[in-house]
């Protein structure tokens, strides 16, 4: 995290981040793609609803094999079907879960229903994909409240904190020393105080002290105030905008 106590001062998305906007990121990213899958989904189940046709298909060949991805090695199922397409044959091979493989025996048939623009696009359960669809919905919803949550939470902090800068009343300092804040693995640092109240007070974690090297103990540092009490460092939150000079009327 970079020192700002020269600038520039950030505006509310950038201090979001700095004040822990990961988490809110983190639950919009996953909203965003149970959203685009459900959204996907839905529109492939209705038009299985309304344009997919039924057949009845023939298991012509299954098999199984080892493929490597990012997770490491997973095996993979196919079926070979063979069904009807305007009174054509149709044959193509598709990639199943366990169980329909497990199910699959060569010389049976089973139900599908494919698509007539795409006759390789099949349901092997009528209705699975909106079904599927309406799932991911619910997964999106159920990440959608946290993240608005998590924005509120983290939001009203970034707001307080370009409030204080902006509009806090500015005091100054000591710094009292610069302990770990967090025992964790890489450890986090912080600069502490105490204000001419006897009150105590943080700045933001780092996990780098190089970022707060230049204040050791006895520096004096500049610090606002906010509204509601938080006390903030300008090297977190940046220094304070001069106000333009109000022009006078009395000048042509």
């Amino acid at each position: 995290m970079k020192d700002l106590t020269h600038g520039p001062s950030p505006g509310f998305w950038w201090m979001l981040w700095r004040t822990g906007g990961l988490l809110p990121l983190l639950l919009a990213l996953n909203t965003v793609m149970f959203g685009i899958t459900s959204f996907g989904d839905l529109k492939t189940g209705l038009e299985f609803r309304t344009d997919g046709v039924v057949a009845t298909a023939d298991i012509v060949d299954r098999s199984a094999r080892r493929v490597r991805g990012q997770d490491g090695s997973k095996t993979e199922y196919l079926v070979e079907f063979r069904y009807f397409v305007d009174q054509n044959p149709f044959q193509d091979q598709s990639k199943v879960s366990r169980a329909l493989y497990d199910t699959s025996v060569i010389g049976s048939t089973r139900k599908v229903r494919y698509l007539l623009r795409n006759p390789k696009k099949v349901e092997f359960k009528l209705g699975e994909t909106f079904a599927r669809g309406k799932l991911m919905g619910w997964w999106a919803l159920g990440f959608g409240v946290p993240t608005l949550l998590a924005l509120w939470w983290k939001g009203v902090r970034a707001v307080d904190a370009i409030r204080a800068r902006e509009f806090g009343v500015a005091e100054r300092v000591t710094v009292v020393k610069l302990p770990k804040h967090k025992e964790t693995k890489w450890g986090s640092y912080q600069l502490r105080w105490f204000d001419k109240d006897g009150e105590f007070g943080a700045s933001l974690s780092s996990v780098v002290s190089g970022r707060l090297a230049p204040y050791p103990p006895y520096t004096t540092i500049e610090v606002f105030r906010g509204a509601k009490g938080r006390v903030w460092w300008v090297g977190d939150v940046g220094p304070r905008k001069s106000a333009r000079p109000v022009p006078s009327a009395g000048k042509p």
